[in-house]
């Protein structure tokens, strides 16, 4: 069994690296965001263009907030790689950026690569070790968010706090967190059991590494809660923990792409089922895709331009 997957795997892994096989991709990657923009579009046809508008965040707290939000992530990175190397701080946040956009506009684990190739060639790690690291820091994150997830869903489910009555009945939703922490357990479990082939941090520096992961995921759930509270004070918490909550799955999914726009669009879907306007929601959250891809775009530009003049 274990021969046949691999032979499978590496069927996979030659197919997607062919031409046919990046054009079937690219394709389908394609059709799959014109749908989503299709299906968001739709969406707010059936509000109202003027009604959205018009409801878009004035309060500048959401803005600078917005700036927490997006700088989180690189910054957490620079003090977990830091851990193993000695990374300068604004160098390293080049790479960590460009990850950033490379994950949310190419595709999932994209900036990955780029970052085990700066490794390579700017820090001069061995192709091995930034491998390992790399790929050790990744399980950690997934595993502290993932975690920090499940106990989010168990805290606000427990105190009332998580409305998902309108996508699936309470008792499938407690049968829900006990697969997936029957998962998780198996999944430790498997772990532990094969760990020499799966992850070589030791454990100190694996530990303050998923502390660090942990910490940065709730200081984002509470930020992320606040900046939209600052705008509709009026919208009762359960709601914006519904909200969480949904972006937090959605964003475990792997290489699914537009996140952000499946998001938007499962929240619309949401607030139809609630007394909440509509529009502010939708004006809440394309002003921060906005935003988003707006920075992106003007940091990528000043990045690749800084490095064609230096060369790299």
């Amino acid at each position: 069994m274990k021969y046949q997957f691999q032979r499978v795997w590496i069927r996979l892994e030659t197919f997607a690296g062919s031409k046919s096989g990046k054009q079937l991709l690219r394709y389908g990657k394609y059709l799959l965001q014109a749908t989503i923009v299709g299906i968001l579009i739709w969406q707010i046809l059936q509000i109202g263009w003027r009604e959205v508008l018009s409801e878009l965040p004035v309060h500048p707290l959401y803005y600078l907030l917005f700036l927490v939000l997006y700088f989180a992530l690189p910054v957490t990175e620079y003090l977990t790689y830091s851990i193993r190397w000695p990374l300068r701080f604004w160098e390293s946040q080049s790479i960590f950026l460009k990850k950033r956009i490379y994950n949310k506009v190419v595709l999932g684990y994209s900036g990955e690569v780029q970052l085990f190739f700066w490794l390579q060639g700017r820090i001069g790690i061995p192709n091995k070790e930034a491998y390992e690291v790399v790929r050790d820091n990744n399980i950690l994150s997934t595993l502290a968010s993932t975690l920090v997830v499940l106990l989010l869903l168990a805290v606000f489910t427990g105190t009332g706090q998580l409305n998902l009555s309108a996508w699936v009945a309470l008792d499938d939703l407690y049968v829900m967190l006990a697969a997936g922490l029957i998962m998780l357990a198996a999944a430790f479990f498997l772990f532990r059991k094969y760990r020499e082939y799966l992850f070589t941090m030791p454990r100190k520096p694996a530990l303050i590494i998923f502390a660090l992961h942990s910490g940065r995921m709730l200081l984002l759930t509470v930020v992320q809660v606040l900046q939209w509270y600052v705008v509709m004070p009026y919208v009762a918490f359960e709601i914006w923990f519904t909200m969480i909550v949904l972006q937090l799955i959605l964003s475990r999914i792997p290489f699914l792409p537009s996140k952000d726009l499946v998001f938007i669009g499962t929240s619309l879907e949401y607030v139809r089922h609630v007394e909440v306007s509509a529009a502010g929601i939708a004006g809440l959250l394309l002003v921060n895709q906005v935003l988003d891809k707006a920075l992106n775009l003007v940091i990528f530009f000043i990045l690749s331009l800084r490095d064609q003049r230096q060369g790299d």
